[in-house]
């Protein structure tokens, strides 16, 4: 089943039952019908653009420890990256490195990926009908040898179109506590 017409059969029959209920409320009129019809588009939008998400594998226990010492394996560099915010906090955040999809993130949360020292593009956009709706995000960075680079992606409400906007942080110590209170979303592959 394509997957906006679940969103679509969902909104309808929302709108026939707050329709039917707004019904006891407006008995004469058809304010009903323009309740009813409300909700059902309101409901068939928002899952439509929900209809992007995959279920997320959450990490926890020593895969998290590991990670949280933003420590890679000799000669790798280690990505880290994370979403905070409420716009567009349940929408799923598709992440590349280098044009191969790795994770998906809702906010917040986020995922750690071992990559190869050197230049890459970290990318992302969003999965269904939220993903037509802003611009897909793009930034290059140079992964450092032995090192860490950790990347908070921030969603942006725009006039016709939202965006993406990428902030860096490079101060491990500031990152360890605000990534421990987060759920880890596991990157597959581990390694890129």
């Amino acid at each position: 089943m394509n997957k906006y017409v679940r969103a679509i059969i969902i909104g309808v029959v929302v709108g026939i039952g707050f329709g039917f209920l707004m019904s006891f409320v407006f008995t004469e009129g058809p304010a009903p019908i323009y309740y009813g019809a409300f909700a059902a588009v309101f409901t068939a939008y928002i899952l439509s653009n929900l209809a992007g998400n995959k279920k997320l594998a959450i990490v926890s226990g020593a895969e998290k420890d590991q990670a949280l010492q933003l420590q890679p394996p000799p000669g790798k560099s280690l990505l880290v990256v994370y979403r905070e915010g409420f716009v567009a906090k349940l929408a799923g955040l598709n992440l590349f490195v280098d044009g191969k999809e790795f994770a998906q993130l809702t906010a917040p949360k986020f995922t750690a990926l071992v990559v190869s020292p050197g230049p890459h593009n970290l990318s992302c956009g969003f999965g269904g009908l939220a993903g037509p709706q802003s611009k897909k995000g793009s930034y290059d960075f140079v992964a450092p040898a032995d090192g860490f680079t950790a990347v908070r992606i921030g969603v942006r409400m725009g006039v016709v179109q939202g965006a993406m906007s990428f902030t860096p942080s490079s101060d491990a110590q500031a990152m360890k506590p605000k990534l421990a209170s987060m759920p880890m979303v596991k990157a597959d592959p581990a390694e890129l």
